[in-house]
């Protein structure tokens, strides 16, 4: 009697277990769920025929659609009609890659990027979209902005300029040719002090290597340049420093203005 009273309390005790660990199992699946449906990012899985096998809510978010309805649908037939092309193509190469990107926009019009992988087995496709309507709108933007900006440069009348921290010429606008009557891409690459007279270079380099050294703005800088046809300009200089996103110097930005013809206090004397 004492054996099988033993006996059953091990399995009481073994069953106890056994249900604790189904619990902790579907309280891990419970929060998989929530991360899978919640995610930042639209997930889906395409099986045979490009048929949706699973969804999430952020995908059902961005195409507009309740889950029931888009399982076992065509995952082309939701895509813009003008890129289905591509995406056919790109789940073609997947089957060959295994994995790799598409960009394409959703009937709806939403632009989206899309990272896929195929399983080993090469039945199902696991697709991560993400939205990059900000990222489009963003770039618009600075497309729209960048037009203005060069439009701006190329009616001025002053030569806008960029060089790097060695003082080469990495931009200069076409308003160069007015001023030195060199074309931008006979300058770029070059330094300011190419196009000086020999004295005249030697004293802006030291003037540049203090600059560039407390990477700080500088303002009305005379300084004299020989144009193509060798005759002599006399230049005011002003420019800032600039920094890229770590916070690094890498140049200045700046203008050059034409002033040969201004009396100055510095070619009187």
């Amino acid at each position: 009697m004492n054996d099988l009273s033993a006996q059953n309390q091990e399995l009481e005790r073994q069953n106890q277990q056994l249900l604790d660990a189904y619990a902790q199992l579907d309280q891990v699946l419970a929060q998989y769920a929530e991360l899978y449906d919640c995610a930042p990012v639209g997930y889906l899985t395409i099986g045979e025929g490009r048929r949706i096998e699973k969804v999430n809510l952020t995908c059902c978010t961005l195409l507009q659609r309740d889950r029931v309805v888009l399982l076992g649908k065509d995952f082309v037939e939701l895509v813009a009609k003008e890129d289905r092309a591509a995406l056919l193509d790109y789940l073609d190469r997947l089957f060959c890659h295994r994995d790799g990107e598409c960009e394409v926009r959703l009937y709806n019009g939403t632009p989206v990027l899309l990272e896929s992988a195929v399983s080993q087995e090469h039945r199902e496709c696991r697709i991560v979209m993400l939205d990059v309507s900000r990222q489009k709108q963003v770039e618009g933007a600075l497309r729209e902005s960048e037009k203005r900006f060069k439009a701006l440069v190329e009616v001025t009348s002053d030569l806008v300029w960029e060089v790097d921290g060695r003082g080469v010429y990495t931009y200069v606008s076409p308003k160069v040719f007015d001023l030195l009557g060199y074309t931008p891409e006979e300058v770029v690459g070059k330094t300011p002090f190419d196009f000086m007279p020999r004295h005249e270079a030697d004293r802006l380099l030291v003037i540049f290597a203090g600059l560039a050294a407390r990477q700080e703005p500088f303002h009305n800088l005379e300084n004299v340049n020989t144009r193509k046809d060798g005759n002599e300009v006399l230049l005011e200089t002003s420019g800032v420093p600039i920094f890229d996103g770590g916070g690094v110097f890498c140049g200045f930005r700046g203008i050059d203005r034409d002033i040969t013809f201004r009396p100055s206090p510095r070619r009187e004397g």
